[in-house]
């Protein structure tokens, strides 16, 4: 059976604000927003193209051409040698793509709107069947994963520790389905690439939910964890707006 031709790296895409794009363009702009958002933060190793090619479904031809465009905006910089790869450089992306970020995000955020109350639903229910099913275990590497959330020193630190966090509420949770569910609504929740987006300006604010959370499905208050993870996804949309509001003034 002949498999259908995928589009080749330079072909456009569907246009973007009326302009043609390609799939290396349209993926460099995601890149650029990610770093906006707080995806991914200054120093932090990206993915590999290999990882970032199988988790967005193109081709590792279209991520290098894309790494390469937001490495020629200064925002990424590759290091060689057994631990380099690509990472994001200090650079401010306010200074060099604000269009970008601007132009993507007035995109994506009405898109996400509706996506963002179905995953609040979702990820509330996640927490109620945790608070339910959780195990002596679960109550010990739930603590543990909070008080790596509360010692991080940076957002990088942060977003692997949130990442580790609600892993263990969703295993809680004992649904291979919701699991699974879960990562895809996150991916289509964030650019794509499956990163909460982390800035200094909500973490406070992350903290105390993910302490309010922990604490609900630890006492197995089934209720009361599922509305407050409804309220705590909130979050993800609240940090690209607020991205959103950086690009249009820089």
């Amino acid at each position: 059976m002949q498999r259908e031709r995928e589009p080749d790296d330079g072909e456009a895409l569907a246009p973007l604000g009326g302009e043609p794009r390609t799939k290396a363009t349209t993926l460099s702009d995601r890149l650029v927003t990610a770093i906006a958002v707080g995806e991914y933060s200054p120093g932090e190793r990206l993915p590999s193209e290999r990882d970032l090619a199988a988790s967005l479904g193109v081709s590792r031809q279209t991520v290098r051409q894309a790494l390469q465009q937001v490495t020629d905006l200064g925002l990424i910089e590759t290091r060689r040698g057994r631990s380099g790869g690509a990472f994001v450089a200090q650079a401010s992306w306010e200074d060099v793509a604000p269009e970008v970020a601007r132009r993507t995000l007035e995109t994506e955020i009405p898109r996400l709107l509706e996506l963002h109350d179905y995953r609040c639903m979702v990820e509330g229910m996640i927490a109620r069947a945790a608070a339910e099913r959780r195990t002596d275990d679960d109550v010990a590497a739930l603590e543990q994963a909070l008080e790596q959330f509360q010692a991080a020193t940076s957002m990088t630190q942060a977003r692997n520790a949130d990442r580790r966090l609600h892993g263990l509420v969703t295993a809680a949770a004992r649904n291979p389905h919701l699991t699974s569910l879960s990562a895809h609504l996150t991916a289509a929740a964030t650019l794509g690439f499956g990163v909460e987006p982390y800035t200094q300006e909500f973490y406070d604010e992350a903290l105390a939910q993910h302490a309010e959370l922990v604490g609900h499905v630890v006492r197995g208050d089934a209720e009361a964890a599922g509305h407050c993870a409804q309220h705590h996804f909130t979050l993800t949309l609240e940090t690209m707006q607020a991205g959103l509001r950086r690009a249009q003034g820089a």
